[in-house]
């Protein structure tokens, strides 16, 4: 197939001009829903493509054949790589092709589909073809000819095919790239999926019709106004609360509705407006609701309002980014649960039944444009995105690309109530590339308009009064101080990106929300981010690496508050508390459990060499399977970027015990691994009592050590002993800055429920903070002197340590108890700020356990 190489430029051929989404009916039609809102497919102007298509892969466009018939089969919508027809890539800033911008590699990747379908075509009416999303461009053929090329991934591509198209069977081919320029204005942190991903359909249309229109809504007094801005070439009849009206073609009119409930969303409250004209009935949902921002404070409906929000990519770890209704919907009542009232949609257009979800069962959106150029900041070796990233905002090649994606944002979604903040795109620097599209934006509608990465752009745009709010990704909480008492600003703040939710994590979310829920001008904050991205495979979940490709970025696409499946994790239940406005979790008086010390004779023994505990007998079975350990290391994915530092520098994990007994009998010791000096020095002192042995440990960790993830032993009993209860934080894993979600008070576990297999890749889970007592059923219980950590678990801190996927988990023939002294914070600093101070585990400490077998 020869071509004009349309894919280097950001032209788009043939495609009809960005409107509103609706779906018209026929006046006879009765009109059904679905998850709440409007059903399409009860249309009788609704023609749906999706379904089986034919289809052939091939390795550059030069390749394709029109005449020759596909053969394979695909599901429409689809991803190609779910399928087979092409590799699966995970890539966070890098591009997935070099940098010859606007050029993109001649041995691209692309895909024959061919869908055949009958059509009673009737004169007098028009035929539009809708494509949904496709990635990442595509030409289409209707019966043998060529009608256009489209680009822009999440934006619909509508073409006229009226004339194409005969009365019979009919033929659709449709040719999709890989890769074209726009794959260097769509790096968005996710697994690069290809293909004709979103619905197909045809709307078949009276030969006038209403073509688009923009709906307002304001109040007078109590009563609700209705401002209909007819954007259409013909009149139309308007009824909305049994009041009827009439616009003319290009006109608007006002209709005052009375007394209305106020859309928010708390209450989600919705009006039917019927529109109507040349035999169609367009069904629309009005949601009466205002956004302002008043001296520095956003408001809804005059109210000020925070925003606890959540970054959500469309994702479904047997479809990729393929996602259904009930996919979406599912989504919705596990954010309402989780007192999630926002969403991101990051960072593309979600597909347009998920705003109407939002508009029924109440979200607030934060709508963004399907942009992204993170790349640009890569393609010299480093980061260099002040002067690369910036370069290419300001290149003016792109102003046509961008501007696009802007103008597709706001005319496709203008009419939602839920929209109440319009986002120019994500990580893109700032420049001459975008004042086109966000000065049409600002013209076209009066919602604020965020965008963070233009503080990476040239400081003039700073201040500029095209963007309405401070916006920024992971600060600290002293940033956030800065930048509120920053005395040239008096825009709202918002945190568009916070608390990275990779593997255990955010730990320091109730303190940011201490912060939003005092400071006026905090909007608010969105979570990146909702779910896990990866692969359901033969064994479990797949990540970046895990399918031969050679650029990647691991498991960083592991980062959600819900497993990949959508499970709650503990980072979900910590958001739901703090959301609910509740950012701590105070210690009531619990009563202890009666401690029976056994009769029988309890025996111990100790390695010389280490002062570790090698021996614990009672009655002379010796109740340990293995040498107790003291331990100083943990895996999680948050403390990803310290890796380095602990294993390179200060060579944890191969840090060894050295002591000698002192006078009194007590072990003095250091870790030292090899090459360096010791990381930590303790004392270890045993001492029998009834039924038992008391441990006293205490440590000291020396000044060239900046941080240790924990200081405690771990003790591996026979594996007959896996159930336990406790007092202290529970049920769910509970840490010194985790633990809004948890309780103190009795419960009840045991090994294998207590650890957390929704972490992808395995890592350090299922602590229990502020602990008073333990008792492993049927072995010993532990008290002490002070609160300590503890967990239950079935695997070794090793193991969690270097298991790379949760199916690397081999089982043992032991149970794992783990007594902390202390246990860093685990924060968000994967792709946050470092841990706070108050966080780290204190430089000097100890505590005495006393086990006591019996019952």
């Amino acid at each position: 197939m020869q071509s004009n190489r349309e894919y280097e430029s950001y032209e788009r051929i043939g495609v009809e001009p960005q409107r509103s989404y609706y779906i018209p009916f026929s006046e006879a039609d009765e009109i059904k829903t679905v998850f709440g809102i409007t059903d399409r497919r009860s249309s009788s102007r609704f023609i749906s493509l999706d379904g089986k298509w034919k289809i052939k892969a091939y390795g550059r466009l030069e390749e394709v054949d029109l005449s020759e018939e596909p053969t394979g089969d695909i599901p429409v919508p689809s991803c190609v790589q779910m399928h087979g027809y092409d590799r699966l890539q995970y890539i966070n800033v890098n591009y997935p092709i070099p940098f010859i911008f606007p050029k993109v590699p001649r041995e691209n990747p692309c895909w024959h589909y061919k869908k055949i379908f009958s059509l009673d075509k009737k004169e007098g009416e028009r035929y539009y073809l809708n494509f949904e999303g496709v990635d990442s461009a595509f030409y289409l053929f209707v019966n043998g000819k060529y009608k256009g090329y489209s680009q822009v991934s999440h934006a619909t591509s509508e073409f006229d095919i009226t004339d194409l198209l005969i009365s019979g069977e009919n033929a659709i081919d449709v040719v999709v790239l890989k890769w074209c320029v726009s794959t260097y204005l769509e790096d968005q942190d996710k697994l690069r999926f290809s293909g004709i991903f979103r619905s197909v359909y045809i709307l078949r249309r009276p030969e006038k019709h209403i073509t688009d229109y923009k709906i307002e809504t304001f109040f007078d007094g109590g009563n609700g106004i209705l401002r209909f801005i007819n954007g259409s070439g013909i009149g139309v009849n308007l009824e909305i609360k049994g009041i009827a009206a009439y616009a003319e073609g290009g006109k608007t009119v006002e209709i005052n509705v009375g007394k209305v409930g106020k859309w928010t969303a708390d209450k989600p409250r919705l009006y039917d407006l019927t529109i109507s004209a040349a035999g169609e009935k367009i069904p629309e949902k009005v949601g009466f609701r205002t956004v302002a921002i008043e001296k520095g404070i956003f408001k809804i409906n005059g109210k000020a309002v925070k925003l606890k929000g959540v970054n959500r990519h469309d994702f479904n770890p047997k479809t990729g980014a393929t996602v259904s209704l009930k996919n979406l919907y599912d989504d919705l009542k596990l954010m309402k649960y989780l007192n999630v009232n926002a969403v991101r949609t990051s960072h593309y257009p979600n597909m347009p039944e998920f705003y109407l979800l939002c508009d029924k069962h109440g979200l607030f959106v934060m709508d963004e444009a399907d942009l992204e150029s993170h790349g640009a900041g890569s393609i010299g070796g480093g980061y260099d995105f002040l002067t690369r990233w910036r370069e290419f905002a300001e290149d003016e090649r792109n102003e046509s690309g961008i501007y696009s994606r802007h103008v597709a944002l706001v005319e496709r979604d203008k009419n939602r109530p839920c929209v109440v903040m319009w986002s120019l795109g994500n990580e893109s620097s700032f420049g001459k590339a975008f004042l086109k599209g966000a000065k049409y934006i600002k013209e076209r509608d009066s919602r604020p308009v965020h965008y963070e990465s233009v503080i990476y752009g040239d400081e003039k745009y700073l201040h500029s009064d095209l963007l309405d709010v401070i916006s920024r990704m992971y600060p600290s909480i002293d940033d956030i101080k800065k930048i509120l008492a920053d005395e040239t600003e008096n825009r709202p703040f918002v945190l568009c990106e916070y608390t990275h939710a990779m593997g255990n994590s955010s730990g320091d979310v109730a303190d940011y929300w201490k912060i939003i829920y005092n400071e006026p001008r905090m909007i608010g904050a969105f979570v990146w981010e909702w779910a896990d991205h990866a692969i359901k495979g033969k064994k479990g979940y797949l990540y970046g690496g895990d399918f031969g490709e050679t650029e990647h970025d691991g498991n960083f696409c592991c980062d959600g508050l819900l497993t990949t499946d959508r499970k709650l994790k503990s980072t979900a239940l910590e958001i739901r508390a703090v959301y609910g406005g509740k950012l701590s979790s105070e210690k009531v008086p619990v009563p202890i459990p009666e401690i029976k010390p056994t009769e029988k004779e309890v025996g111990f023994s100790v390695n010389e060499d280490t002062g570790e505990l090698s021996a614990l007998s009672v009655g002379g079975e010796n109740m340990l399977y293995s040498p107790a350990k003291i331990n100083i290391t943990r895996y999680i994915d948050n403390e990803r970027q310290n890796q380095a530092e602990y294993n390179d520098v200060f060579r944890l994990k191969y840090g060894k015990p050295y002591a000698e007994k002192n006078s009194d009998g007590v072990y003095e010791g250091v870790i030292a691994p090899n090459c360096r000096q010791p990381v930590l020095s303790y004392k270890l002192g045993y001492k029998a009592i009834k039924g038992g042995i008391e441990i006293d440990f205490s440590y000291e960790i020396p000044v060239w050590i900046k941080k240790l993830p924990r200081v405690g032993l771990e003790i591996r009993i026979p594996k007959k002993y896996r159930a336990f209860s406790y007092v202290g934080f529970g049920p769910n894993e509970s840490y010194v800055d985790k633990r809004a979600a948890a309780e103190f008070g009795y419960y009840e576990s045991d090994a294998d429920e207590n650890y957390d297999r929704g972490y992808v890749r395995p890592q350090e889970s299922g602590s229990h903070y502020g602990t008073e007592y333990l008792c492993v059923k049927d072995c010993f219980t532990v008290t002490a002197e002070k609160p300590f950590s503890f967990s239950v678990n079935p695997f070794t801190t090793e193991q969690l340590r270097e298991s790379k996927h949760d199916f690397e988990l081999k089982d043992n023939d032991f149970t794992v108890v783990c007594l902390d002294i202390a246990m860093r914070g685990v924060g968000s600093h994967s792709c946050g700020p470092e841990l706070d101070e108050k966080y780290e585990i204190p430089k000097t400490g100890g505590n005495k356990f006393r086990l006591i077998f019996g019952k």
